[in-house]
Formats: structure tokens, sequence, C-alpha cells
């Protein structure tokens, strides 16, 4: 046995030796510049990921301090950053555009957000483009400003009360009770309970925090989602949690599979479309509806509510940025029970931005967006990128790049007033390409109305709460805050007239 054992282990060690020797030497990638150890063994990404806790975002900027705008950040991969290069990799149009299977990992399963191949995701999306086009969302309006008003209907006694309010909370309340409502046809009703039902939020960020391991260590996903519900109440609340929200999900999409004959005239929900589409179908498969459920209230519901609370703070923090915008609100809305619609919204100068300048200086997107050419080479400056090749790019340091805005984790509106205006191109929140964020219309939408609304009814002010605050800390796909953050927490002072 001994003897069998050491054989082994030589062999292993030859075998290491080896590949080692050809990631570093051998492979098309070794004439990409970056550190010997990561181009060796992805066990470096997994320290800074893993034991580090999600700081292999900030690694890999330092990397292109040293090496420059092109970095081989791991053994297969290659990592730029150059903004005006940004469309090329993140290509519209017939270009083929794969993910990669590994960094999707278990995210995601088989919604389109979880979709590796060009191809598929082409014909999932397709499926659900018309229900997040412009034009559909502007139907979606009433629905949102509906759960908008009853946001500021649960707001209005803190006046009275002088408590205080955790607003990532609340605004996390919202978009849900907005994509839940537009997807499943019933709310979930969020804003309307007692402290806006802060599981939900406990949930969300414990899921994405999950995902930096998940990725490295997949068994340890596929262990905790089939543990029985009892074991994982007692290990971990939010996974409890969240298998009841699958649970719940898989209900709605069973009895939406099962009762065509039943439906009334009310307006139609997502699944309901996707069930009659042309779809084939392995495509509407109860398991598969359900991975797209669950996306849409996991990505519909987190980064839209931590701009909005991260944009409420940078306000509260500025008030003469606070004064322009307010000033402006109550002069194109003059009823506060009566605001104008999302287009004409779009319209303001300051509230547009307001909203652009806190995409950009909070940044929420951290995790980079890795795409593969799978029959394109690809042309970076000098550099030959092989097809097949995963190459990403990061869009959270992008915004925050100081050649392109001065000072600027400064929260400044105004620079889009001025000569900034030609480097909107720069802001790209939402991605680009044929895989840009399916939600980008709903999460403007919200963000235009909530904050209107908002701001011209009510007086805020900030309690105990400071940058610290609302500083990412660790990348998780969006950015987490320091464990010590207990959010941005507000006081309502009194109703604008």
């Amino acid at each position: 046995m001994l003897p069998l054992l050491l054989l082994l282990g030589i062999a292993f060690m030859l075998y290491s030796i080896c590949l080692t020797l050809y990631r570093l030497v051998l492979s098309p990638m070794a004439k990409f510049p970056g550190p010997k150890l990561a181009a060796a063994s992805m066990w470096y990404e997994f320290y800074y990921d893993v034991i580090q806790h999600g700081q292999f975002y900030k690694e890999i900027e330092r990397m292109h301090s040293i090496y420059g705008p092109i970095v081989r950040i791991n053994p297969h991969e290659v990592h730029v950053r150059d903004p005006d290069w940004y469309n090329e990799l993140y290509a519209a149009g017939g270009r083929r555009r794969d993910k990669s299977g590994w960094f999707v990992g278990r995210s995601g399963g088989q919604s389109i957000f979880g979709t590796v191949h060009h191809d598929l995701h082409r014909l999932r999306r397709s499926a659900l483009n018309p229900f997040f086009s412009k034009s559909s969302v502007a139907a979606l309006e009433p629905l949102i400003q509906d759960k908008v008003n009853k946001l500021g209907h649960a707001l209005s006694p803190h006046v009275e009360s002088g408590t205080a309010i955790e607003l990532h909370t609340a605004f996390i309340a919202l978009t849900l009770d907005v994509i839940s409502g537009y997807a499943f046809g019933n709310s979930f009703g969020l804003v309307e309970k007692p402290g806006f039902d802060s599981e939900w939020k406990t949930a969300i960020s414990s899921m994405i925090e999950a995902g930096i391991s998940n990725r490295h260590l997949p068994w340890l996903a596929d262990i905790m989602m089939n543990l029985p519900d009892s074991v994982a109440a007692t290990i971990s609340p939010p996974v409890a949690f969240f298998l009841k929200i699958q649970k719940d999900i898989r209900k709605v999409v069973e009895h939406t599979l099962a009762s065509r004959s039943e439906e009334s005239k009310s307006p139609r929900t997502i699944f309901q479309e996707l069930r009659d589409s042309s779809l084939p179908p392995q495509e509407k498969t109860i398991e598969r509806l359900m991975d797209e459920g669950l996306i849409l209230v996991g990505a519909g519901g987190e980064t839209t509510a931590q701009t909005l609370a991260g944009l409420t703070f940078h306000l509260l923090s500025n008030p003469d940025k606070l004064h322009k915008l307010t000033e402006e609100l109550k002069q194109a809305i003059p009823d506060p029970q009566n605001p104008p619609s999302w287009q004409k919204l779009e319209q303001l100068p300051y509230l547009r931005a307001t909203i652009l300048e806190a995409h950009r200086v909070q940044a929420v997107i951290t995790t980079r967006l890795i795409r593969i050419a799978p029959n394109e080479a690809l042309q970076f400056r000098e550099w030959t990128i092989p097809p097949n090749t995963p190459v990403s790019m990061s869009t959270h340091y992008m915004h925050l790049d100081a050649n392109y805005f001065p000072e600027p984790y400064r929260f400044d509106p105004d620079r889009w007033l001025g000569p900034a205006q030609g480097l909107e191109k720069y802001v790209i929140p939402f991605s680009r390409g044929t895989r840009a964020c399916i939600g980008l219309h709903l999460a403007s939408a919200e963000l235009h109305l909530t904050v209107a609304s908002l701001f011209r009814r009510f007086e805020f002010e900030l309690y105990e709460t400071c940058y610290k605050d609302v500083e990412i800390t660790w990348d998780g796909f969006s950015g987490g805050f320091s464990p010590e953050s207990k959010g941005v927490r507000i006081k309502v002072v009194k109703e604008i007239s």
C-alpha cells in the first residue's frame, strides 16, 4: 500500500511540475504580462477571494498598476483596463460572446444570467426582451409608482415618531415588490410589513457573499442547497430562507403552467407569457423557469436598492447638491401627490445628473465580467488574444478613474452639466452588448420615480451614518460593505407640501 501511495505522490508532483512549466512557458497565454504565481495556479485567486474575502478585485487593480493595461490574472484569463476597448469585448450585433462556465458556476442555474453559450442565451433572452423594453416598462409605471407611494406611506409615520430607518432594507422591499408583482402577478408586499421584512436583505446579502466561495468550491453550494430544511435552518438561517423562496417560486411556476384555462383578464405576468411563447418545450420546464424566477428576484432586488441607498447618503451628505435637486423637483412637481411620468422625469437635468453620478461614484458592480469570443481573435493594441480565451473587464474602477473623473470619490452631479458630459460613455452600470443587463430600463424607471417622489415629499437627515457605512470593501458581484456598517440610516424630518 505504501509504495502505491508513494508512486501516486510522485506522479502528482510530476504532473504539477509539468503543468506549471506549460502554463509559464508553453501556453499561448504565456506571452501576457502578470505575476508568475497567478499564471501558474488558481490558488492565487483563491487566496484573495476566499481567504481574504472578496479582495481579488483590488488585487487586479494593483496588477494593472504594475504590469499595464492587459494582465494575465490566472492561468486561463486576461483582464483589460482600457475604457475605450469596452465595446470591443462586450460587443453587440452578431458577434458571439460566451460566458465562462467556471466563473458562472452554480449562479443563475438555467436562467439567462447563468447561460454560458451565446446562441442559447440569445434564444432565452429573446423571450424575455419584450417585457423589459422601454415601452413595456413605461406601461408598468403605475405598478412602480404604486409601490413608491406605499413606501412613502410607510415612511410618513416616522415624522412624528422620530425613529430611524435603514434605507437599504426599505429599498430592497420596494424593488422586490415591483419585480414580484411584474413576474408573478402577486407582489410580496414587503414595503407594508414592519421593518420592511429585513430577512430578505439578510438572505440576499448572504447569497451574494456565498457566491465568492461557491465559485471556487462548487461542491459546497451543492451540499448546502440539498440540506433538509431543519438542518439548513440550524446551520444557516439565510440558506433556509432562500430554500423557502425557491419552493415558493416553484409553486408559482407550477401553478402558472397548470392554470391556463383558469386565468382572468388581469394583466398577464412574465411567466404566463413565457409559458405561451415560442420557446421549445425543454425551455419551459418547471426547473428552468424556477431558475429564471430566482434570478429575476435576486437581480431585481439588490443592485437598484443599493444604488438608491448610496444616492440618498451622498445627497444628504452634500446639502448644496440636495438643495439644487429639491428646487428642481418643486418646480417640476407642484403637487407631490401627482408626480409626472418617468419619461418627463428623465428630462429633468439635475435629477438625471444626480442618478448618473450615483451610478458612477457608488460603482455598485465590483465583479469582472468574463467574455469569450469563440470564433475570433481579439486585438487589444499590440496584443492578439486567441479565440476561446476568457477576457474580462471591470467597470468599478473605470467609474472611479481619476484620468476621466477628477476627484473620483467626490459626489458631484454638477460635473455632468459641464465639460464631463462627453464622458457619459465611461459610466456603464448595466454593461453593454448582447449580454447587457436586461433590467436596465426597469432600474432607470425605479430610480427616477423613487428619487423624485421621496425627495419631493420628504425632508430627510442622516442618522449615525458616515462614508464608511457605504464604502465598498469586498466584491461579491455587487460590492459589499464592512461588517461594521449598519447601513444608511435616516430620520424623516418632515413632509413637504
